[in-house]
């Protein structure tokens, strides 16, 4: 497990306590650079991990639901867990721990059914139009998360996703990644 993994995993469990949304987009932004040069599933977790968190985070209605409370105490508690491990380098624990903080979020999610796509899925879909618009082929980038390229299309267009992107991946990164898929 990389040392990045353990950072950015304390990094969210710090941004989720402090309930600061916009320092967790931004680590969403570094956690999608960074599968955008090198995908490791580790850091894709985290990506839509921090993507959700912001989002219920930004939505007040969440606060004020009964039980709601117990459930942002059991997602503080998970991302601890998550944290710890993965400063322990145990990949297995740390695993298990994202499982476990996905599970409460899928709990609370289908409590709100106002999201047209679950939580987890929009997270998975801009992840997915990112990396396309950073220059990752269509397939690739759906592979990669899961999501049906016509998705893909559908989201990068209504969101102008290609306008928000400003570094292109280098034909030298390209390559990288082509060499880890068939190497």
């Amino acid at each position: 497990m990389a040392a990045t993994v353990a950072q950015l995993a304390s990094e969210v469990y710090s941004a989720f306590q402090k309930k600061d949304v916009r320092l967790l987009r931004k680590i969403n932004d570094r956690c999608i650079e960074s599968i955008g040069m090198e995908f490791d599933s580790d850091t894709y977790n985290l990506a839509i991990l921090s993507y959700v968190l912001s989002k219920i985070l930004s939505k007040p209605r969440y606060f004020q639901k009964q039980g709601i409370a117990d459930f942002l105490a059991s997602i503080r508690d998970s991302l601890a867990e998550c944290s710890s491990w993965a400063k322990k380098e145990n990949e297995r624990a740390f695993s298990a721990s994202m499982k476990k903080t996905f599970k409460t979020i899928e709990r609370l999610d289908s409590r709100d059914r106002r999201f047209v796509i679950k939580l987890q899925e929009k997270a998975k879909l801009k992840v997915a139009s990112t990396l396309y618009a950073q220059g990752f082929s269509l397939g690739q980038a759906s592979e990669l998360t899961g999501i049906e390229k016509r998705e893909i299309l559908a989201y990068a267009g209504q969101t102008m996703m290609f306008d928000r992107v400003k570094e292109e991946k280098t034909i030298h990164d390209r390559l990288k990644v082509v060499r880890k898929i068939f190497g």
